[in-house]
């Protein structure tokens, strides 16, 4: 799971226009990236909700077993190296799918294959399997500056660090874009730069508004479950960092 970094300046608030999620209350919802620091925490959360099924996508189930957070939801086997078809067979019955899915920046020389794997193809698998396996709803995970070069952030620090890991914004940019083309309701967050510890509260800011910032894992988890199940967050794009002067935006106002 991989957030932008801290830039420079924060954008302003964009309204966008309302809309009705679906509903997963008493169907599956998968948790695609499980194991991942911000996906633990998501299924956490869902957990948490009376009534629902939570079915966290490990391609190993011998680390997920160690894994606190995964202990209240059902293991099932998730690969995005596969094929879609067999993508699709783990998701069976499942109406809502959270994508945290991020490439592990751990070598170096093989950042660029990793996150085109990850980021790219991989998510976008995921997507199409969730077309053929009849889910309904999808809330992905990106970052902000994703779509920085369109509108003059290219050069700015950080689309520039962030996208020195293996070009890892361009590559989340295709795998929005398929989302967005794929016919699924969709809610895409956009988180500032991701670190473990709490902050202050959540500001949410509108589609292509902020290139800088941080938000906690815990608020982007919060901020992910809350779009499967509020009304207005159908088909959006927002982004979100944590501010340490004054209060947030409201909850009831996330995806106003």
């Amino acid at each position: 799971d991989f957030g932008g970094l801290v830039a420079g300046g924060v954008g302003s608030a964009l309204l966008l226009g309302d809309a009705s999620p679906v509903s997963a209350a008493g169907k599956p919802v998968f948790v695609a990236g499980a194991t991942g620091k911000t996906g633990r925490l998501v299924c956490q959360r869902l957990c948490a909700r009376s009534g629902l099924d939570v079915l966290a996508g490990v391609r190993s189930e011998k680390k997920a077993a160690d894994i606190p957070e995964l202990a209240c939801a059902s293991l099932r086997h998730l690969d995005v190296t596969e094929s879609v078809d067999d993508i699709a067979k783990s998701l069976a019955g499942v109406d809502c799918v959270v994508c945290a899915l991020g490439f592990a920046a751990s070598n170096p020389l093989k950042m660029s294959a990793d996150a085109h794997a990850v980021d790219n193809v991989g998510t976008c698998k995921l997507i199409d399997a969730s077309a053929k396996a009849g889910v309904k709803q999808m809330v992905m995970i990106s970052s902000i500056l994703t779509n920085g070069r369109a509108w003059g952030q290219e050069k700015s620090p950080g689309f520039v660090i962030t996208n020195a890991f293996g070009g890892v914004l361009d590559e989340k940019l295709v795998a929005e874009q398929h989302l967005r083309s794929s016919g699924l309701a969709y809610t895409i967050v956009r988180p500032a730069g991701l670190r473990d510890a709490t902050g202050g509260p959540i500001l949410v800011s509108g589609e292509d508004t902020l290139n800088s910032g941080e938000v906690s894992r815990a608020s982007v988890a919060d901020v992910c479950v809350e779009a499967i199940f509020a009304p207005g967050s159908k088909n959006k794009v927002i982004e979100i960092f944590e501010t340490d002067d004054g209060a947030g935006t409201a909850k009831e106002r996330w995806f106003a």
